[in-house]
């Protein structure tokens, strides 16, 4: 292993001078030399943060892309760091953590640490990405096979569950997870075995599933009939255990969620009843817990959305509970925002209502407070389009549909086709030709039948 010590301490040196620039060319020549030093790729996320903290500059590396005359992994994976240089974002991190993967997957055995490095760099940055948690919780359970290390058995469950909690849908998550849930059971009966305890191994086992139904994913009403028959079990004992009352209540807000999908009305009205019951007692408990009292407003919220699809469902009119639970959610958000002023999530939730009611000033106020925070930085910017296009502040629109598509990851997405849709015909209106027929054009490659934007393309170059 070549001998760095040298060049981190004058890595370390520089970034205690803020020479960011000198701090990062060093990074790139050690990595070029020992690409599987963790300190390295360490040093250089530093000095990228600190530079771009300090100016919204670009630095040496911004101009650096991926050659496309070379497959090596290896000098992607340089490429990629150089663009986390630049810009040291979701992005970059995102893609850096698949060059190292990559490296990995090349037979480069140590690049596992630096993937998984890089890819929860990414995570903290608070911006989901799907492809970057499966792949993480992934490299955690191969790096369990390699080194029988227990935490990171439990860091690829805890990777995996994220995954399952962010995106129900997803194809293979909730197997994968089962499938590693059953490695452990299987890990911790052949240890018990080893040890020769047969009586500490059935015990064991017993409160390991036990352990395991109260913090699994509900998933069907027969996994949530399992967790509750274990809270009822301990209420028999212990009835002034706020955890359980609250788990008890989130437990039949899951099954009234369920009901909801199948359309049981009914049953979902009974589930969210017992699941009110059930927070009232834990807030009887702990009347000062607020995190008690919006649970209670979320259900609140449930439960008209219930009542509102039951009505339509009849045929009925059901716009007065509409409007009636829209004012009820913007009272609620308000009073979160007030109680927790710093928690962005309640101001991109009350920006979101307050677009609903066509209160545009008062929403593009909160979400120009939430593009500051990675986790809504992406829709803050589209939602702040919408209210400056609504405002006819066109150029002010299409700077935030601009800054978007900067940072969203898939352009064939929809939310990338619906944005770019929307930049195209501010840009028709500012009467800016050309450039709504480079966005018409590429939407129109991406996908044809999208609105009208073939009909608006063609039109405008009928009128070139």
């Amino acid at each position: 292993m070549v001998d760095l010590s040298r060049h981190l301490a004058r890595i370390k040196q520089a970034i205690e001078r803020r020479n960011w620039e000198l701090a990062l060319t060093i990074c790139e020549e050690c990595l070029d030399v020992d690409p599987a030093n963790l300190e390295i790729y360490r040093s250089l996320l530093d000095a990228a943060r600190r530079r771009a903290k300090e100016s919204d500059k670009k630095g040496m590396f911004s101009g650096v892309s991926a050659p496309s005359f070379t497959r090596d992994p290896h000098k992607l994976l340089l490429v990629a760091m150089k663009k986390v240089a630049a810009t040291p974002d979701a992005k970059t991190l995102a893609a850096a953590g698949d060059a190292a993967r990559a490296v990995y997957k090349a037979g480069a055995k140590p690049l596992i640490d630096i993937a998984i490095y890089l890819y929860e760099e990414m995570v903290g940055t608070g911006l989901f990405n799907a492809d970057v948690l499966w792949n993480l919780g992934h490299l955690y359970f191969e790096r369990f096979q390699d080194k029988k290390e227990p935490a990171n058995l439990e860091s690829a469950l805890k990777t995996m569950a994220k995954l399952e909690a962010a995106m129900p849908s997803h194809p293979e998550a909730g197997r994968t997870l089962k499938n590693w849930e059953a490695r452990k059971s299987m890990e911790r009966r052949n240890q018990s075995t080893a040890n020769g305890d047969y009586r500490s191994q059935l015990s064991s086992d017993a409160a390991a599933r036990r352990a395991d139904i109260m913090n699994r994913i509900v998933r069907t009403p027969e996994d949530a009939a399992e967790v509750l028959r274990f809270i009822e079990e301990d209420l028999k004992t212990t009835t002034t255990d706020k955890t359980l009352w609250v788990k008890r209540g989130e437990i039949y807000k899951r099954i009234g969620n369920l009901a909801q999908i199948r359309t049981a009305f009914a049953e979902a009205r009974s589930a969210f009843s017992e699941a009110r019951t059930s927070f009232e007692q834990g807030q009887k408990l702990d009347e000062h817990d607020f995190t008690i009292s919006m649970r209670l407003s979320d259900l609140a919220m449930e439960e008209r959305k219930n009542r509102i699809a039951e009505i339509e469902a009849a045929g009925q009119d059901a716009s007065a509970l509409k409007q009636e639970s829209l004012q009820f959610a913007i009272a609620e958000f308000r009073k979160r925002v007030e109680r927790q002023p710093t928690d962005m999530g309640h101001k991109y939730n009350l920006g979101l209502k307050l677009l609903e009611s066509g209160q545009i000033e008062a929403a593009a106020g909160e979400f120009q407070r939430t593009v500051a925070d990675p986790r809504y930085r992406l829709n803050s910017h589209k939602y702040m389009g919408f209210c400056f296009g609504k405002k006819n502040m066109l150029d002010l629109a299409v700077k935030n549909y601009t800054s978007y598509l900067s940072l969203v990851e898939d352009n064939l997405s929809d939310g990338a086709k619906e944005v770019r849709y929307l930049r195209a015909r501010q840009l028709e209106d500012l009467g800016k030709r050309d450039e709504a027929m480079a966005d018409y054009s590429q939407l129109v490659e991406i996908d044809l039948g999208y609105k009208d934007a073939a009909a608006r393309l063609d039109k405008l170059r009928s009128n070139s």
